[in-house]
């Protein structure tokens, strides 16, 4: 098994085993928790017109989503993970569309499998790295277009159970950049990452805290059928 990983989706290229996608802030965090609060599927869509014409198609599938960070208006949630509770999603399949997670997701489809990382499910992700034997990418979704550091630094933790097993100087940043963040994960975020201040400026504060914890879900989203589904 050898690990590399993209700073951002567009680094992704070649044949890859498995994809590891992450988008800490906030739509792989949001996926794991959907999944957990029983919906039966996450599909990942590319534009706002393509999730109404799925609605139109499949009227009970709930819309999920942001632009801008902020709810899409006419849509029934939006990239918030504490806002996917039982009550709402259990049994139900949602479409997503968000600014870097899904597009990240979809430009993965070509690797052999493809799941859904972030520090809520950690642990199950390590062990899904741990068994593939072929090239895993750990394709970070990055924010609109740029370098996101919450992600390489997940990338990093996971990265980092593997150490005799990677590929590229990108990889051992990461590896670097988790181990150099000595201090609680939540304040980390808030303190060096540019897009938790955004989110955290725009009232999104809760959301960075909830997805600063670490391995609080036993699941693994995985591609199956055009979305995620639980593992």
């Amino acid at each position: 098994m050898k690990i590399k990983v993209n700073f951002l989706p567009v680094e992704l290229s070649g044949e890859v085993d498995l994809a590891v996608v992450v988008d800490v802030l906030r739509a792989t965090s949001t996926i794991v928790t959907a999944l957990h609060a029983g919906a039966s599927r996450v599909m990942p869509v590319e534009t706002v017109e393509e999730a109404f014409a799925t609605k139109r198609r499949e009227p009970r599938v709930l819309l999920a989503g942001e632009r801008g960070g902020h709810m899409i208006p006419r849509f029934d949630l939006g990239n918030s993970p504490l806002d996917f509770t039982e009550e709402l999603v259990r049994g139900r399949e949602i479409v997503m569309t968000t600014t870097n997670g899904t597009p990240a997701a979809l430009r993965s489809k070509g690797a052999g499998k493809i799941v859904a990382a972030s520090f809520l499910n950690l642990a199950r992700v390590i062990e899904e790295i741990g068994n593939e034997p072929g090239l895993v990418a750990i394709q970070c979704a990055g924010s609109g277009g740029q370098f996101s550091m919450e992600d390489v630094l997940l990338a990093g933790a996971a990265a980092s159970v593997f150490e005799d097993r990677l590929l590229d100087d990108a990889s051992r940043a990461a590896v670097f950049l988790f181990r150099s963040a000595n201090v609680p994960l939540d304040r980390f975020l808030v303190d060096h990452c540019e897009h938790a201040k955004k989110l955290s400026s725009i009232g999104y504060f809760e959301d960075v805290a909830f997805c600063a914890k670490i391995n609080m879900y036993d699941l693994l989203p995985v591609w199956r059928e055009n979305g995620f589904v639980r593992g």
